[in-house]
């Protein structure tokens, strides 16, 4: 007799447990293992159920998937049923949904699931989730059929068609509940989109399930960021393994007061602010291994908690080895053939110092793709849409804060509204690492300060004094971003006035220090480094905090 595969059988227990408790069908499919498993409930209505098993494929031996009895239908459905779905067990990973049973329900249900509703309904379920300890995940609900749903056409006797303004209400309100809660986000609704992009379905079609090739491609997401989750140790955890809200996040940001911004790439050998083009990658030579503890000395010398480093700016320059292209540091042409990001992050990890990494979005504001690139010869502007672009920048984004679990911060510059809005840049950043903050720089100077993202950004000015919202605010030292010949630093006491006055206006001050062609900080500004440290010290008032 064949034996039975590992996966099926697990599959075949957890059905059979299913008259049960969830939890209880859990502990005992994992306790008949050699060694117990992480245990993932899945909460989902028949979309889910079409890709379920998969789910349980991808993840045999790895961990133990039960999903919730029946269909979860609609968020009042779940207000009801979650605490039985929940069982008496503990989870590791909670992956749920709710959405198109709110959706199609709401203008012919007797039951209020406009999207006001769902997302009360949504809040409370969230809130209700939190209290397991598990790690969640929220799955954004995929696309409404572009047609009449067949089974609201039975169900309501109506040619009911669900259209992308109603949809995206509901996404929105999803995702506001998300973002309150800092919840991991699948985005679903993501690959679908983009399926569909390749084939479209027909404008009559009525169906809101999948095929099973689709339903692969679901499942195969879904397992993939619950096993990331799992090998990912969690961020931003409170002791009792809930995770902090972003407001708790933001709070926690503006204790930090004052960091350092490090511009250094490929600029600084080419003299300029902005790299034109592509410059060969043996320009960036700094004679030897870049100082990274130097920098750090002279951050935690001047009483800074946290550093921004550069990790790619205008001349698509990239100081770590990326996938995605050769153009950086490890280019066989590059002398320096070394991770200076990596470098950064253990420099400043060592000397207690939180660590960020700023990234330049290529915006259309930057005009003709053959001047300033932006982004690697992979990627060239000039042969690459704005969506591929995007999607480049975001793969290139997701790398770097999987390869280095210790930044906290993505600082983006030129990342606004021209570019995507504010929910999907929300989604986006929700979904690659739970407790993560995110700043955004935009492009128009005008709008500089508004909230986008966790911490809105100034530029070379104050916030206003009745400012409320989580803000930061971006300074020189010298007279400018990236290094220049004969470039000299302000003085200790004016950086103490501006420090002052910009923690004085609910946002933290990011002084930035341009290291030479050497990698190394000039004599001048890391003394005035110390000096500040030391007035800092010596001279704590109310108006001069330290």
């Amino acid at each position: 007799m064949n034996p039975t595969p590992r996966f099926a059988m697990v599959a075949m227990l957890a059905a059979s447990f299913m008259g049960a408790a969830n939890a209880s069908a859990a502990e005992r499919i994992s306790s008949g293992l050699n060694k117990p498993l992480p245990r993932v409930l899945l909460i989902g209505d028949s979309i889910c159920g079409g890709y379920y098993k998969v789910i349980q494929r991808e993840l045999d031996g790895k961990a133990v998937v039960v999903k919730n009895e029946g269909n979860a239908e609609y968020t009042g459905t779940g207000l009801k049923k979650l605490d039985e779905w929940l069982g008496d067990g503990k989870w590791d990973v909670i992956h749920f949904n709710w959405g198109l049973w709110d959706m199609y329900g709401w203008q012919y249900a007797k039951v209020d699931r406009s999207p006001a509703v769902y997302q009360e309904r949504l809040d409370t379920i969230v809130s209700r989730l939190e209290k397991t300890g598990a790690r969640l995940i929220w799955a954004t609900t995929t696309p409404a059929c572009p047609g009449p749903e067949r089974t609201m056409r039975n169900r309501f006797k109506t040619e009911l068609r669900i259209t992308p303004a109603v949809e995206r209400q509901y996404l929105d309100a999803a995702m506001r509940v998300m973002k309150k809660h800092n919840i991991q986000i699948d985005d679903l609704h993501a690959v679908i989109e983009r399926r569909w992009e390749k084939n479209p379905p027909p404008p009559d079609y009525d169906n809101v399930h999948f095929d099973a090739s689709t339903n692969n491609a679901l499942g195969k997401q879904v397992a993939a960021m619950i096993l990331q989750v799992l090998q990912t140790p969690a961020q931003g955890a409170t002791p009792h393994g809930t995770k902090k809200s972003v407001k708790a996040l933001q709070e926690e940001f503006l204790k930090l007061k004052f960091g350092m911004f490090i511009h250094y790439n490929m600029a600084t050998y080419k003299g300029v602010q902005w790299t034109e083009g592509y410059p060969d990658p043996s320009t960036f030579n700094p004679g030897g291994r870049v100082d990274t503890d130097a920098w750090a000395d002279a951050a935690k010398s001047a009483g800074m908690t946290y550093a921004v480093l550069t990790a790619k700016h205008v001349g698509g320059f990239c100081l770590w080895d990326s996938k995605y292209t050769n153009y950086g540091v490890m280019n066989p042409k590059c002398p320096y053939q070394q991770d200076l990001v990596a470098q950064f992050i253990k420099s400043f990890k060592s000397r207690g110092l939180k660590v960020g990494l700023y990234y330049c979005w290529r915006h259309p504001g930057f005009g003709s793709p053959d001047k300033f690139k932006v982004l690697p010869p992979e990627c060239d502007p000039a042969t690459h849409t704005l969506k591929e672009q995007i999607e480049f920048q975001e793969k290139q984004i997701a790398e770097l804060v999987e390869k280095y679990p210790d930044v906290f911060y993505v600082w983006n510059d030129g990342l606004d509204p021209q570019i995507m809005p504010a929910d999907e840049a929300t989604t986006f950043f929700r979904s690659l690492r739970p407790g993560i903050l995110v700043s955004t720089n935009w492009w128009d100077w005008g709008k500089k300060g508004i909230p986008y993202a966790d911490i809105a950004v100034k530029e070379m000015r104050q916030f206003p004094e009745t400012n409320t919202a989580p803000g930061e605010t971006c300074w020189c030292l010298e007279q400018s971003w990236f290094w220049h010949e004969g470039a000299r630093p302000k003085t200790a006491k004016q950086v103490v006035d501006l420090l002052t006055t910009v923690n004085s206006r609910n946002s933290n001050f990011l002084l930035n220090v341009g290291p030479n062609k050497q990698g190394r900080f000039e004599e001048a500004s890391a003394k005035i480094l110390a000096e500040i440290g030391s007035l800092r010290a010596g001279n704590a008032t109310a108006d001069h905090p330290k």
